[in-house]
């Protein structure tokens, strides 16, 4: 309505602002967001009673769930052609990104079922996904119900699976639900969420070590459940400590490749940064970056 002062507009609106609202607004692009959602699937031994706990810690699984993302899709349908896929761990404002470190599980159906298949997973006649012991194989994958955007995405990955013969059931609670099962109850199957951006490698420290308490998989662990969280630990603890720069980059490149190669959790795609303000400022003072936001502590009104 023309109403806002300044906000940031929704992929689908962000057209709709600059063709049709150009009197009212403009809007300034700051190029990918630093941040991006991904997908991570509960290893929490808690429940491992649970057909899908046997899946989801196997990395063969995982893998072969990172090939059934389409995220050129996500990017057209949901993002309306303004999001980047992302292949990378760090974000390119990290020291230590590397642009040679890239996630190598990319949408291929065909190497999903492939992965599948090599650890006893199996098409039945009615092209159905089935694992060793013959269970169909069917997940949940939980959202926050305030997000639009995710929902899309949800949809499509739920779409690209039933092509393999996987079931992935969307569940959209309360956000303040989705945090107290991914806390506390940890009752959940796989999760679509997104934190911040690691500009600098020790960020997130109650994240990436395996005794953090939102070491999302499973998090709190009294020591590492497998060989590959001890090697992140390690990696993470020197990586932490080390003064000399080149010494430094061996060591975080090594813990990204571990990390994109174990998948335990899986990045989408990141976002186009945009912004929009009312015209009535004057916009030379205007700063807006994909690191920092929208400065506009020196915009005043035009005379």
């Amino acid at each position: 309505q023309g109403k806002t002062e300044g906000f940031s507009p929704r992929p689908e609106d962000v057209s709709d602002v600059i063709e049709n609202q150009k009197d009212l607004y403009t809007v300034f692009n700051a190029e990918g967001s630093m941040n991006a959602q991904f997908w991570s699937f509960n290893q929490n031994p808690k429940n491992s009673g649970e057909p899908y706990y046997r899946w989801f810690c196997n990395k063969k699984f995982r893998q072969a769930m990172s090939c059934l993302i389409n995220r050129d899709r996500i990017i057209d349908q949901t993002y309306r052609g303004l999001a980047a896929a992302k292949y990378s761990f760090f974000p390119e404002a990290n020291p230590f990104f590397n642009p040679e470190i890239t996630l190598q599980y990319r949408y291929d159906p065909a190497r999903a079922v492939q992965l599948l298949e090599s650890i006893g997973f199996y098409l039945d006649s009615d092209g159905c996904m089935r694992d060793s012991t013959g269970k169909k194989v069917e997940f949940d994958l939980t959202i926050a119900s305030s997000n639009t955007v995710t929902n899309d995405m949800a949809l499509i990955i739920a779409d690209e699976c039933s092509k393999v013969g996987i079931t992935l059931n969307i569940r959209q609670i309360d956000f303040q639900k989705l945090i107290e099962m991914l806390t506390a109850t940890y009752d959940w199957q796989s999760v679509i969420l997104a934190f911040g951006a690691i500009l600098f490698p020790s960020q997130g420290s109650n994240v990436w070590p395996s005794y953090g308490n939102l070491h999302l998989w499973y998090p709190l662990q009294e020591t590492p459940a497998t060989e590959w969280e001890a090697r992140l630990d390690y990696l993470y603890n020197e990586g932490c400590y080390t003064i000399d720069h080149s010494d430094a980059q061996k060591i975080w490149d090594e813990y990204q490749r571990l990390v994109l190669e174990e998948c335990p959790l899986i990045y989408l795609v990141r976002s186009r940064s945009v912004y929009a303000i009312r015209n009535k400022w004057d916009l030379q003072n205007v700063y807006y970056d994909n690191r920092n936001g929208a400065m506009t502590d020196w915009v005043f009104v035009r005379n």
